[in-house]
């Protein structure tokens, strides 16, 4: 994974792509930003907060990905590096804030 694509991505996304990027020390799909934000949206993964990257992460099982392919409009896929999805309407990014806030007090503690 590159975190300056990453970084890229949800800072342009359109408002309604997701985008899921594979790790293998995981062996799983993670989304980050604002694609995690659309992620919970259709299905509830795993959510923490990525200290290097300093947004929400969403982990995805296998079943949350099978749920979105046939959920969503999946735009391209290399397997085991990446897929991008695409939600039927644009989301946007209202309460996203709000959201992130709350995913990065639990990730410290709910300091």
């Amino acid at each position: 994974m590159n975190k300056d694509v990453i970084i890229m991505n949800e800072a342009t996304n359109d408002g309604q792509t997701i985008y899921l990027y594979y790790d293998a020390m995981i062996g799983g799909y993670l989304a980050y930003g604002l694609s995690a934000f659309y992620i919970t949206m259709v299905t509830e993964p795993f959510m923490s907060y990525s200290d290097e990257l300093q947004m929400p992460v969403a982990l995805l099982r296998r079943e949350h990905i099978l749920y979105l392919r046939q959920s969503l409009t999946k735009v391209d896929h290399a397997k085991k590096e990446f897929y991008i999805f695409q939600m039927r309407t644009r989301v946007g990014d209202a309460g996203y804030n709000r959201w992130a806030q709350n995913i990065l007090t639990k990730h410290q503690g709910g300091r």
